[in-house]
């Protein structure tokens, strides 16, 4: 697809620089529309010389963990991070280090397709399904009917709460909390932070492989991207709901939400702040351009909802067409992830593959 986007020949020669194969490969696959080749494939299979996957590999237990795993969730250094920073950094497949990484995880899947944070069905929640989900389809098992399960459990959530929720499904105990699978604790009624994992996800998974109910998924959270300008979620109501819900006796939060809204009718949205400082990899949360960039992967049209957002990516860059490193775990992830305050490949290369996507589609309008 055309773009107006032009990239600086000193930014192409940084993106495609044999440091870091797998930027090197997608910018001159994606970007630069080059056609397959020895070398491109030659250069894809070193992706896990990259010094972050190499760290990572390095530091994994002959099982494929890294952690015992009432640890898999611990940030960022359980076993289960590792594995969707493996995917985040496009790790080789073709390494048994990784597969063995994979059945790892695999082996920590619940019975209903979930992931949970401590092995319990009581703790399953969707980010952490939507990532580990995302990164197993990258190391190679896209067409794996578990991750058709993991999907499906996803497609439960929505159908029995009617919304993007962080809420496990307590099909098997009788544990939860009333207000934990509605989102009744926050003015948005739903996760806002899941829409991108889960679209992400989505893109991952042949669409022959989704499950029944994955299509109304998909446009469930590219409708509450688009409803809220993508970055524009947070209620300048949301502290005082907060508060009022928590100091309130577990007795009396039944039904606070919809009370509270009913006196005010109309809600002051703004920027989700966090959502404006572009990282990678992220966690369970997102930010602007990720979520731009998982719906680009959906091919979404160019709507004038997304305008704000695209106008912060633009203002994003420098000079040279970069973009900065804003957000890093890099003091408590296991391998270092660039520099923060530094120009980023990743961010780089996401940010151009937004704006092609956008600026071609409003082209061909």
């Amino acid at each position: 697809m055309s773009s107006s986007v032009e990239i600086p020949g000193a930014t192409v020669t940084w993106l495609t620089a044999e440091e870091n194969p797998a930027v090197a490969c997608l910018t001159r696959r994606k970007l630069l529309d080059e056609p397959p080749s020895a070398g491109l494939d030659a250069l894809w299979a070193q992706r896990n010389s990259y010094t972050p996957v190499a760290r990572i590999l390095e530091l994994m237990q002959a099982d494929g963990s890294w952690d015992k795993p009432s640890q898999d969730y611990r940030k960022y250094g359980g076993s289960l991070w590792q594995v969707h920073f493996l995917g985040e950094l496009y790790a080789s497949s073709d390494d048994e280090r990784v597969q063995r990484a994979a059945a790892y995880a695999f082996s920590r899947q619940l019975e209903d397709g979930s992931w949970s944070c401590n092995g319990r069905p009581s703790a399953a929640i969707p980010c952490l399904t939507a990532n580990v989900g995302r990164a197993l389809a990258r190391l190679g098992h896209a067409r794996d009917e578990r991750l058709t399960n993991a999907l499906g459990y996803c497609v439960k959530l929505l159908d029995t709460f009617g919304c993007l929720t962080c809420g496990a499904i307590y099909s098997q105990t009788n544990d939860a909390p009333k207000d934990w699978g509605a989102s009744s604790s926050t003015l948005n009624g739903y996760c806002h932070m899941l829409a991108p994992k889960l679209l992400l996800f989505l893109a991952e998974v042949p669409p022959d492989n989704w499950p029944e109910g994955a299509e109304r998924l998909r446009k469930e959270c590219v409708r509450v991207l688009r409803d809220k300008q993508v970055h524009r979620c947070l209620p300048e109501e949301a502290r005082e709901f907060f508060d009022l819900f928590y100091t309130a006796k577990s007795s009396e939060r039944d039904g606070l939400r919809e009370r509270y809204l009913a006196e005010h009718p109309q809600l002051h949205y703004k920027d989700k702040p966090g959502w404006l400082r572009f990282g990678y990899p992220l966690s369970y949360n997102s930010d602007a351009l990720e979520a731009l960039y998982a719906l680009a992967l959906h091919d979404e049209p160019m709507r004038d909802e997304y305008t704000p957002a695209l106008e912060v990516i633009r203002a994003a860059a420098d000079g040279q067409m970069r973009w900065t490193l804003r957000n890093t775990f890099n003091d408590k992830m296991l391998a270092p992830v660039e520099e923060k305050g530094e120009p980023s490949r990743w961010l780089t290369y996401r940010a151009l593959r937004v704006l092609r996507h956008f600026d071609g589609m409003a082209q061909s309008a």
